[in-house]
């Protein structure tokens, strides 16, 4: 392609990416809080009430997840346009992340390909990440804005770029932001760790190298100077003075005291709350039990976690396969940053939305500079991934088309489209939320703070509590700790987490029922509907019939399209206490 044809396609590309990235904020920015998210919110607001995490308010997330959440609320404010400003601000700080990745003006120990990104088109292979992610994000739809596995990845992402700043710049205090950040997402999912002491290892042997090419250079300097007169081998001295290398050691010393940070921070709260014993105990029992539930197949799993880009991954392993790239430091740490977002997926076997973050964040960059580096070989003498060997001539000419399809696929369709796609989410059907508001206001309204309790998990109950700022009667808030899940096919009073939280929340309840109990349609991860769950406890579905009277039941006459698939929202039953005899 000539030099002007392809710096009209590139132009073209970057409008039309920032042009479809700008539209999810601009579509974006009244969605409510909804989903998974809203529980956790909740949680955290109870916290700001007096209620200990784990110890009164069972939950499965780590104490990182209830942290942010905390500072999120404390910064942005409580209610819906809040938490957007918060989601997007997590996109913001991953783009900002990509474009430190992708541009790397001539940084030692890089290839001279990778160079030459940073000083040609390494903008729009960050533009290509940044908005591929955003409109991804925002094509899963309105639960998952401000998920905690986004949160995860960003911070991973950001900790990686800063790794970058660290070792390219010789950067105490950019080693002292990855580690920090690093440390921040462990706190939210502790197996974040296994990727940072990977990249760690990488890292220190670049900086070590690096390390090494400089002290071999100021030699190779100084002994040219020597040969040529001392007054000029004294300047090159003075030069190098002005530069001191930062050692291995301190590097990994300032990363670790930062790393620290978080957990500690982690740590204090849990002392705080006096929660330790009891977060230490749902690592043994909630845990493993949520993390056994709701499993996909294999292949499903694999294939969703890059779900849409497939035919972008397809594209880019082609490439890789025909041009076998070198591997230098920082496409290593990237390469272990999507080995790691894949396990991470593999691992939870659910395949939900928002665990593929982690790996989006590191696939997209690594992907868009392959990208580019093969276009950027068609227009530029000498360019990347450009060989003289004869034999290789066919297999850089198909890469070049390849990626020129895979670009052009993804500016021209992939982008757009998902920007339409957002546009058609009908984010104003919450009828669920706004008719259990109005019926728990013609209840008693602020007068039930204490005295509800919702059998739920994510369909909603929960939000609306928040949205009315009520405090359940029970910290019982998962309804799978209650019923057990379809998958187990154990008895539910045959399942220990789930004996042991009955005999706590009988014992709650009867001693003080709640005024108002909203029952939920759905069991969480992975059904029955119809409020089926209540069979699975029949002493609990007596308790109801013998204190309760049914005084509302209440089913959508519409179904809801808040992300890809149109869904029929969950019912409830709302009991009311009846007096006593």
């Amino acid at each position: 392609m000539p030099h002007g044809p392809a710096r009209l396609f590139r132009l073209a590309l970057a409008a039309s990416f920032a042009l479809s990235a700008a539209l999810y904020f601009v579509w974006s920015w009244h969605w409510p809080l909804v989903g998974d998210a809203s529980l956790i919110h909740y949680i955290a607001f109870l916290i700001q009430r007096g209620w200990a995490p784990y110890r009164q308010l069972g939950d499965m997330n780590m104490p990182g997840s209830f942290l942010i959440e905390l500072a999120a609320m404390h910064v942005f404010g409580m209610n819906d346009l809040a938490w957007r400003l918060f989601d997007f601000t997590l996109l913001a700080a991953a783009s900002a992340a990509f474009f430190i990745l992708c541009h790397n003006p001539g940084a030692p120990f890089v290839t001279a390909s990778s160079s030459r990104v940073g000083s040609n088109i390494g903008w729009l292979a960050a533009l290509f990440s940044a908005s591929l992610f955003i409109l991804v994000h925002g094509r899963d739809g309105l639960a998952e804005g401000g998920q905690r596995d986004l949160t995860m990845a960003v911070c991973l992402i950001a900790a990686t770029a800063f790794l970058f700043v660290a070792v390219r710049r010789n950067a105490l205090w950019a080693s002292a932001a990855f580690g920090l950040l690093s440390g921040l997402a462990a706190t939210i999912k502790p197996t974040a760790i296994l990727l940072t002491l990977i990249q760690v290892l990488i890292a220190l042997q670049a900086a070590r190298a690096n390390r090494s090419n400089a002290d071999g250079a100021n030699q190779s300097n100084a002994d040219r100077a020597n040969q040529s007169n001392a007054a000029q081998a004294h300047v090159v001295i003075l030069s190098n003075a002005k530069d001191p290398r930062i050692s291995p050691r301190q590097w990994a010393a300032s990363a670790t005291a930062a790393y620290l940070i978080a957990p500690t921070i982690a740590f204090a709260f849990l002392l705080r709350w006096h929660a330790l014993t009891t977060f230490l105990a749902g690592l043994h029992t909630v845990v493993p039990y949520y993390a056994s539930l709701g499993h996909r197949p294999f292949s499903f799993v694999v294939m969703h976690s890059i779900s849409p880009l497939l035919p972008l991954v397809l594209v880019w392993l082609t490439i890789l396969a025909l041009l076998r790239p070198h591997l230098d430091w920082e496409r290593a740490a990237l390469a272990a940053g999507v080995l790691f977002g894949l396990l991470n997926c593999i691992v939870q076997q659910r395949a939900l939305p928002y665990y593929r973050y982690p790996l989006l964040v590191f696939l997209l960059p690594l992907m868009a500079i392959d990208f580019t580096r093969a276009f950027d070989s068609a227009t530029e003498p000498g360019a990347p991934f450009a060989t003289a060997s004869s034999s290789r001539v066919g297999s850089t000419a198909a890469a070049r088309a390849l990626a020129t399809l895979a670009l052009a696929f993804a500016g021209f369709f992939l982008a757009p489209q998902s920007a339409v796609l957002i546009h058609r989410y009908r984010w104003w059907q919450t009828d669920f939320i706004s008719t259990l508001q109005a019926n728990l206001n013609a209840l008693g309204g602020p007068a039930l703070s204490g005295h509800v309790q919702c059998i739920d998990s994510i369909s909603g109950c929960g939000n609306v509590l928040y949205r009315m700022r009520l405090e359940p009667s029970t910290g019982v808030l998962s309804d799978f700790l209650l019923f057990g899940a379809v998958s187990d096919h154990r008895p539910p009073d045959q399942i220990p987490i789930v004996a042991s939280t009955r005999a706590q929340f009988a014992a709650a309840i009867a001693a003080n029922p709640p005024q108002v109990i909203v029952v939920t349609s759905h069991l969480h991860i992975d059904g029955p509907d119809n409020f089926d769950k209540l069979a699975r406890w029949p002493a609990f579905a007596q308790f109801l019939a013998s204190r309760y009277t049914l005084r509302t039941e209440w089913a959508p006459t519409r179904t809801a399209r808040w992300w890809s698939r149109e869904e029929t929202p969950a019912s409830y039953r709302i009991y009311v206490l009846r007096p006593s005899p």
